[in-house]
């Protein structure tokens, strides 16, 4: 094994690792907004609209600076 083989296989365990440290994307497990509950969602997403999502986001980085 060379160099190039050993920095190859270094770069896919970074890249393995960043993938799998990352949050997984929001769904709503009944098609309705997760903020207001009101609203059914856009297709591939978890809220009925971007104000929402921003809200919904908002105030769980609030909810978290709390706690710490």
């Amino acid at each position: 094994m060379d160099d190039a083989d050993l920095a190859q296989e270094r770069e896919q365990a970074i890249i393995t690792a960043a993938l799998s440290a990352r949050e997984t994307s929001l769904k709503s497990p009944d098609g309705m907004c997760l903020w207001c509950r009101d609203e059914p969602v856009v297709a591939n997403s978890a809220f009925c609209s971007a104000d929402c999502g921003e809200d919904y986001l908002k105030h769980k980085r609030e909810m978290k600076q709390r706690i710490e």
